[in-house]
């Protein structure tokens, strides 16, 4: 008897939550995942440019579920997972800062947060990858969706995953799906990030590679260049509070630029002007709020329509939890 065919199955994004739900169920489908961006691995991203490298999204993650750190063991075997102890600082409102000793693991993709993405793809050349090729609508019914993307059809699938921001999945998701109250009801917030590329000569001399900031406008700031397998120039990235991002979300980046620079020259002393690289990124959805969902189901589900998301918003906010979503998703469409 001839080989039967695997149920096709889409998913939108390529994040890590998008990731780990096409690695979960591989046996079960025939995959395709579908991204609007040029690259893999959504917020774990690297931005290279000149000689710098700078993870702009994700810094860091820790794996404290056996069943995350379980998966990235062939990752870590082959370079591509790296810890990171860096010297941790935390700065007070009045630019004074303290040594801190986080207990946690920090632990970083190597030789950019979007080396996992890359990795894994590399791995599974049975998976149909549409990179740059954003969708616009989903079209068809239960059991033979279809993907509308520019002059593009893609179908019919037998299931969709939307793995991607919950505003986004309220814009693509049919009518009659029976989710769309909790995606409703999903809150998430922004991040600026602010990427600074010197020269050797040039470069600040910090005598902190992390540090958190008690201040409205500026949450973290990382040496990305002193992360493990990083090479190349040296690399500061500037990251907001969330609360402040989603005040100036609109503003342009130029003034933005402006604010987080002189907040970071007023709390370390620390000028900007002699960076020859400078760009700031403002990342919409980028931190949850209000999760759609808890751990113990961290994802919607309407399995009579086939129609499904996952994120690390379904149930918190980190890199864990978009793998936990991503994995539990898995499980119970292979069950």
């Amino acid at each position: 008897m001839g080989k039967l065919n695997k149920p096709r199955l889409a998913i939108i994004g390529t994040g890590l939550s998008a990731l780990a739900c096409a690695d979960g169920v591989a046996q079960a489908y025939e995959i395709s995942l579908f991204d609007k961006s040029r690259g893999l691995s959504g917020r774990l991203s690297t931005r290279r440019a000149q000689a710098h490298a700078f993870d702009h999204g994700a810094q860091y993650f820790c794996a404290d579920s056996a069943a995350f750190s379980n998966w990235l063991k062939p990752f870590e075997a082959a370079g591509h997972v790296r810890s990171w102890s860096p010297r941790h600082v935390q700065f007070a409102a009045d630019g004074t800062y303290h040594r801190s000793r986080d207990a946690a693991q920090k632990l970083v993709f190597a030789p950019g947060m979007s080396a996992i993405g890359k990795a894994l793809v590399a791995d599974r050349p049975q998976w149909q990858v549409h990179l740059d090729c954003g969708v616009d609508a989903v079209a068809g019914e239960a059991g033979a969706w279809v993907l509308e993307a520019g002059t593009q059809g893609f179908g019919p699938f037998a299931h969709i995953v939307f793995a991607m921001p919950p505003q986004q999945v309220q814009a693509l998701l049919p009518a009659n799906a029976g989710f769309a109250d909790a995606l409703a009801n999903t809150e998430m917030q922004g991040c600026h990030s602010l990427m600074l590329g010197y020269s050797t000569e040039e470069a600040p001399a910090l005598d902190w590679d992390c540090a958190h900031f008690d201040d409205e406008v500026l949450g973290f700031a990382a040496v990305n260049s002193t992360k493990p397998g990083r090479g190349g120039a040296y690399a500061l990235v500037l990251q907001t509070q969330h609360e402040w991002s989603q005040r100036h979300i609109e503003e342009p980046i130029e003034a933005v630029s402006t604010t987080m620079k002189r907040r970071f020259h007023d709390l370390t002393g620390c000028s900007t002007e002699a960076s020859g690289y400078d760009r700031v990124h403002r990342w919409r959805y980028a931190s949850t709020r209000v999760a759609a969902a808890t751990l113990a189901q961290p994802y919607l589900l309407d399995a009579k329509q086939g129609l499904s998301a996952s994120g690390d918003w379904c149930c918190g906010s980190n890199v864990e939890h978009a793998f936990l979503s991503g994995t539990a998703l898995a499980a119970q469409l292979c069950a």
